[in-house]
């Protein structure tokens, strides 16, 4: 059962320049329900990704495009990934 005041979460891959090392694939989603995901986020990628997912988890919106979802680079400046950050809805 879901928590009140929490909402689930999709990380989705949108793209890689380069190798990812932690062989991401393009297209590759991750499910968060509360703090248990459903798959695997390279670490490094995912501390840049929590923030954006607490906010989507918390009910907030963002203050840009359609507020229900970002596009979050991971740190790796060599091997770029790019991951949809969104909340799911029922």
């Amino acid at each position: 059962m879901q928590e009140p005041g929490i909402d689930k979460v999709r990380i989705k891959v949108l793209s890689i320049a380069g190798e990812c090392q932690a062989c991401h694939q393009v297209g590759q989603e991750v499910i968060v329900d509360n703090v248990t995901l459903s798959g695997y986020v390279c670490p490094h990628a995912l501390v840049s990704l929590w923030p954006y997912v607490l906010v989507l988890q918390n009910r907030g919106k963002f203050p840009w495009g359609d507020g229900d979802s970002t596009i979050i680079a991971c740190p790796d400046g060599e091997n770029l990934a790019r991951f949809e950050v969104a909340r799911l809805k029922d």
